[in-house]
Order: C-alpha cells, then sequence, then structure tokens
C-alpha cells in the first residue's frame, strides 16, 4: 500500500470502531492530512464521498487527471471497496448546490443518533448531510422537549428532524429550495414524525423573517446556520453572512421570548462576530462543544449560543 492507502486503513480501523460505539454510519475519515494529497475523505455506510482540491503542481489537464487517478487507486486500496462505490466532486468555487457531472444513482440511507436520514452523494456538490453539525444537532435535541422550533436555512431539516424526535412541540423550517424542503419532507417521513406538528416553508429567510417579527409571532428555541454566500436565482437578494449575520441574530432574538435560545452557526473562514443591538440577552462561543471527534483537527465551523433574559 502508499502512503494514503496506508493512512486511510489506519483511520478507518479507528473511526470504524469509534462510529460503532457512537451509533453512525457516516463520518469523516481524511482532511488533507498529507500534503501531496489535498483531499477530503467521509465514509458513508460502505460508500465514500471524495473533494479534491487543486494541487499547484497539476498545470496541465493530464497531470491532474493522474493525480485523481492515482488518489483514487490509493483509496480503493486504503479501504478495500470498489471504484463504484467512490463518488468524485472537484473542490473549487460554484456553491454548495452546484450540480455534479457524475450521474450515477448514490442515494440512499444513514443513521445517526438512532435517526435516518437520506444522502444523495451523485446529484450535487453537497450530500444532503452535514457531518459536522452531528454534535450540534444533538445539543438542539437536549433543549427542543416541550419547545417551539425554529429552523431557517433549513437545508435538508436534520436539525428538525432531531428536535421533533426529541419532544419538540412543533418545528417550522424555513428554506428557499423547495427541493431541499422535499427532501426535508423525506427525513421527517423517514423517522416516522409525518404525524407531528411539522411546517415546511419555502421563501426568503430575511424577506419571511420581517414578516414573522411584523406578526409578533414567538420561538422558544432557534437555529440559525446559513450559507457564506447565496445568489440564488429565486431571489432578488444575495446573502452574504459577514454583512447580514447582525440582522440575522438582532431578528431571530425578537422571535424569541424570555428564557428562549438561539444556536447561530457559520462556517465562514475569518468570520467576525458583530456587535449585536438588542435587550436582555448573554452570548458564548460553544463551538469548541460541537466540533465532533472526526473533525477535530479542522475548524469546520464555529457556533454560538444566545439566550434571552427575563426582565426583572
Amino acid at each position: 500500500m502508499g502512503v494514503l492507502a496506508n493512512h486511510l486503513h489506519k483511520m478507518y480501523k479507528h473511526y470504524g470502531k469509534w462510529a460503532r460505539r457512537q451509533g453512525i454510519t457516516c463520518f469523516r475519515l481524511y482532511n488533507h492530512d498529507i500534503p501531496e494529497y489535498p483531499l477530503i475523505v467521509d465514509y458513508y455506510e460502505g460508500y465514500v464521498a471524495i473533494w479534491a482540491s487543486k494541487r499547484t503542481r497539476d498545470v496541465t489537464s493530464e497531470e491532474r487527471e493522474n493525480f485523481l487517478r492515482e488518489s483514487l487507486s490509493e483509496i480503493v486500496a486504503g479501504l478495500e471497496i470498489g471504484l463504484e462505490k467512490i463518488f468524485l466532486k472537484d473542490r473549487h468555487p460554484g456553491g454548495q448546490y452546484r450540480r455534479q457531472a457524475d450521474k450515477r444513482e448514490g442515494r440512499f440511507f444513514v443513521q445517526e443518533g438512532g435517526l435516518k436520514f437520506k444522502v444523495d452523494l451523485g446529484s450535487y456538490h453537497d450530500t444532503g448531510l452535514f457531518l459536522d453539525h452531528r454534535q450540534t444537532r444533538a445539543l438542539v435535541a437536549q433543549e427542543a422537549p416541550g419547545k417551539s422550533f425554529l429552523n431557517l436555512f433549513c437545508y435538508t431539516g436534520s436539525f428538525t428532524v432531531y428536535a421533533s424526535q426529541a419532544g419538540a412541540r412543533n418545528t417550522v423550517s424555513v428554506d428557499l429550495s423547495k427541493r431541499y424542503l422535499d427532501w426535508a419532507e423525506e427525513n421527517l417521513l423517514l423517522n416516522n414524525l409525518g404525524d407531528k406538528d411539522n411546517t415546511l416553508i419555502e421563501d426568503d429567510v430575511m424577506l419571511w423573517l420581517k414578516d414573522t417579527i411584523s406578526a409578533g409571532e414567538k420561538f422558544d428555541l432557534i437555529v440559525c446556520d446559513p450559507p457564506t454566500f447565496s445568489n440564488s436565482k429565486s431571489t432578488a437578494s444575495i446573502l452574504d453572512i459577514q454583512r447580514d449575520h447582525k440582522f440575522l441574530i438582532e431578528s431571530c432574538l425578537q422571535l424569541l421570548p424570555p428564557g428562549g435560545s438561539l444556536y447561530f452557526s457559520t462556517n465562514k473562514r475569518n468570520f467576525t462576530l458583530a456587535e449585536i443591538d438588542s435587550v436582555n440577552f448573554t452570548s458564548k462561543e460553544i463551538t469548541s462543544q460541537t466540533v465532533p471527534n472526526d473533525f477535530r483537527d479542522s475548524s469546520p465551523h464555529r457556533v454560538w449560543r444566545f439566550t434571552t433574559m427575563y426582565s426583572d
């Protein structure tokens, strides 16, 4: 075995045992561990998703193809799987929902925290489940029983599934993409949560927040996990999280009753939290509690927990 194959073999043995103890079937194996192989490798129940970054040394397309071919050979050897179970994604600018050239069927279900989630390794740059937020989902579930829960930029609804299963009184999930709201509904049904009070709303989150604040609605527990940047054709506005997070956080705080909680997360590199103009709240960065063991050597996200206080 080559150096990459040998490393992956060791990592799989280590994290495979850990994952079985945790009751999860998908986890990160590799994140640029070896400089010569700038790859991310995630394991999904016998399948593998790979994100390959560019190497400066690969000037020609032939050199790039040789690197990818060598990497695939090493991954096959190290993980002892066939090429048909590997989904390779070129990592370059283009957005988190960009379609992939690989049109193979890669849809199936994985398990996490006693729950099931649909993933799709073949269609888009992302797979439908952000593995780095495994711990954050568990923290939200601990707070959810009896609460009204709001999930903003809900994507495929994994936070909603956790909250509903944990006993949230009701949930509301908002996203601009009908495709991903349909996926969220699939995840709810997959976990037998179809008879719960779970509302899915297709809307621009920024506009929806303004309308909902005006209507005087309140939610006990909110998750706001926006993309770093979005210029969807479905809305005239462009989301830039560094510019817009102040509005998002302050709006969420207006939706919380006294004693309510907001989990705000971003994966933007070099993110700076603005001064929040609101009253009677406390905030604490809890990133050290939310990064799972298989992401410890990277910085996949940052998370803050905001809590509204009771007035005297």
